[in-house]
This record gives structure tokens, C-alpha cells and sequence, in this order.
């Protein structure tokens, strides 16, 4: 974990947050049960999450759903507050929302609308400029500046409702943006945008976090917005935090991804066997120009002999190569395992 620093923006320490829902039995006593006597289950989300980050840096906070991220995300905003441990943002207690806390940040969530849907973006935006204040002349700069940038222009008459998801969410950025926040925090803000849009929006992301020094935590499945951004990453694993450190540090210098093709076609658990490799770490691919599948093991160098003396004993091996280890695969790899212990614990 990475060492406590003097000028943390944002501080965690030790924080949980559980959530309590009743468990209903089946039938229809266990719906009369529910409503008069009612038994709880206790889900943890976090479970004791510790970490700090600086001023002007640029973070991504990935994990498999379910792993706690949103609730995360949400405590530090103050929509939530944990159950138990320290939130500091700003130096204030995200819960409290005061007004000061919360003219300073913004929260970005891909799968939630913000704006008024029955308003014209514009209207939307005007609303915004009163309640933040934000001095007219600046307000036009700023709106003209992210309105080119995600080329909403022709659509800031059109109600919000009409708009198509990835304008929708062009439009809700737009409008957590304008009153220029010290802390951002994005969950899943590509999500519906196109290749083009989802790359001017990284680019001024970037651009934003290096020349206002804005200090951002990015949510995302998109391996590519992770990459090209973040210069650290915090994984989190079924509510804990397991990796906190730079996106290359996820990458083992002697790991690599075998790719072998097979004549036949077993199935994971059988080339599992064989190989003596987890069914987590290895992969199956099907293209359809290709007759043959594909498996890709992700090894150490040294697993690679073993691996293919077991294959070629027991199947017929038509081809091999090896592929550069890849964030994405790492990332994967990380969510297989989590997806695998969740079930053995079932």
C-alpha cells in the first residue's frame, strides 16, 4: 500500500459499510413471514478499506461487480455514509454534504441521470450556473468549451428525455463539469459514448486533471480508459482492497499468455487437469474463421514447458505462440479469481 502523504486530499481509513435486507423464504408463507417477522441477511460491501490520494493525481478504482465500488464512490460523495472507520475529502466529512464540500466536487455515474429530463440541456445548464454560482461570463466559456469537445452543440435545445443514451451522457458530464469541481469522481463515464466521443472525453479528462490539477477517481471496465489515464490503480476484490500501486506493477515481468491450438475440443476443466494450470487463468476463444479452438493460458515463463508437455500427452497441438501480457488480461484474470472463490463459498 502506498505510504500516508502530508497533502492527501482524500483519506480512508479502515472504512466498512454494510447493507441490511430481509430474506424472504419461498411460498406463501414466507412472504406473510417477511411482512410480520421478518429475518435480515447482512451483506459487507467494504470491509475495512484504507488508502490516501494526493492532490492533482489521476486514480482508477476497478474491480468485478460487486467488488464495492459504487459504494465506495458513494461514501466519499457523502450519498452514503459507512458503517464504520474515517472519510475525509477536502477536509471534510463527505456525509455532512455542506455546501462548501459540495460546490468542490462532482459525481459522474454512467448508469444514472442527473439533469431534469423535461428540460432543454440548456435550461439545464442555466439552473446549474445559478445554484453554483458560477460568474456568467465564465459559465458561457466553460459551456462552449465542453459542448465543442463532445459536439452536443446542435442538441442544446432538445429536451433531455429525447436525446439518445450516449447523449444523455454527454450532456450529464457537461453539467458536473461546469463549475469546474477539485474532486471528480467517474463511474463509468465512457459507457454509451462512441469510440470518437469516449476518446475526446479522455483526452480532456487528461488535459482538465494536468492544468487545473483536479484530483479524479475514474470507475471503469474499459481497460483503455485505465491506461491511458490513470498513473495509479486500486483494485478492489469482494469489498477489500487488494492492489494499490502504478497500472505497470500489475505487470509481472516473467508472465506471459500462451496461446495453443488444439485438434480437439476439451473443455476448461480438462485442460485444466491436464495442464495442472487454474481454470482462472486459462481462456477459450472461438473465432469463426477458425475450425480449431484456441486456448490462452496466462503462466510464468517457466510453467510454459510443462504446460505444452501436457497438452501434447494427452491432445494434438496444431499450433503455439505467445502474446505480450496485457492490463486487460491481468484485470480479467483478477475477476475470474473472485467469481471462482465467490462460488466455492457458496
Amino acid at each position: 500500500m502506498n505510504n500516508s502523504k502530508s497533502n492527501a486530499i482524500i483519506s480512508v481509513k479502515d472504512v466498512k459499510r454494510s447493507f441490511r435486507s430481509p430474506k424472504k423464504k419461498p411460498g406463501f408463507w414466507g412472504s406473510m413471514q417477511l411482512l410480520y417477522k421478518p429475518e435480515y441477511q447482512v451483506h459487507e460491501a467494504l470491509k475495512g478499506v484504507s488508502f490516501e490520494i494526493e492532490e492533482g493525481t489521476f486514480n482508477g478504482l476497478i474491480g468485478a461487480n460487486g467488488a464495492g465500488k459504487t459504494t465506495l464512490l458513494k461514501i466519499l460523495s457523502g450519498l452514503i455514509p459507512p458503517s464504520s472507520g474515517e472519510v475525509r475529502v477536502l477536509g471534510f466529512e463527505p456525509f455532512t454534504r455542506p455546501m462548501d464540500f459540495r460546490k468542490q466536487i462532482s459525481l459522474v455515474m454512467g448508469q444514472k441521470a442527473q439533469l431534469w429530463w423535461d428540460l432543454p440541456a440548456l435550461d439545464a445548464f442555466d439552473l446549474i450556473q445559478a445554484i453554483y454560482e458560477i460568474p456568467i461570463k465564465t459559465y458561457k466559456e466553460r459551456l462552449h468549451t465542453l459542448s465543442e469537445l463532445l459536439d452536443v452543440q446542435k442538441m442544446l435545445h432538445t429536451q433531455i428525455r429525447r436525446l439518445s443514451l450516449g447523449e444523455r451522457m454527454k450532456m450529464e458530464l457537461i453539467g458536473v463539469l461546469l463549475h469546474w469541481p477539485k474532486v471528480i469522481f467517474l463511474d463509468e463515464p465512457t459507457i454509451g459514448l462512441d469510440v470518437l466521443a469516449a476518446h475526446n472525453l479522455r483526452e480532456f479528462l487528461r488535459v482538465f486533471n494536468h492544468k487545473e490539477r483536479a484530483t479524479i477517481i475514474l470507475t471503469s471496465h474499459n481497460m483503455d480508459d485505465i491506461e491511458k489515464l490513470c498513473t495509479r490503480v486500486l483494485i478492489l476484490k469482494s469489498g477489500e482492497l487488494v492492489y494499490d500501486g502504478t497500472p505497470k506493477g500489475l505487470l509481472k515481468e516473467d508472465a506471459c499468455t500462451l496461446k495453443v491450438t488444439l485438434k480437439q475440443r476439451p473443455n476448461i476443466e480438462e485442460v485444466s487437469t491436464t495442464t495442472g494450470i487454474a481454470k482462472e487463468k486459462i481462456r477459450f476463444e472461438e473465432n469463426g474463421d477458425e475450425v480449431e479452438p484456441a486456448f490462452y493460458f496466462s503462466v510464468n515463463r517457466a510453467q510454459v514447458v510443462s504446460v505444452l508437455s501436457g497438452l501434447m500427452h494427452r491432445f494434438e497441438v496444431l499450433n503455439m505462440g505467445f502474446e505480450e501480457q496485457s492490463l486487460e488480461t491481468v484485470i480479467q484474470q483478477v475477476y475470474e479469481e473472485e467469481k471462482a472463490e465467490s462460488l466455492r463459498g457458496q
